[in-house]
């Protein structure tokens, strides 16, 4: 058991914060978030 991992984290999103590199980049946003600004990098 994880301890001090808050529940509502789910096991997929661990796995892919802790295969995370540096530089790499995460948004956690709701439905209204323009997410085709923020595409794939050129």
């Amino acid at each position: 058991m994880l301890k001090t991992i808050s529940p509502l984290i789910s096991p997929e999103l661990l796995k892919v914060l802790a295969e995370m590199g540096h530089g790499d980049e995460i948004i956690f946003s709701d439905a209204h978030f323009p997410g085709a600004q923020h595409g794939a990098r050129k």
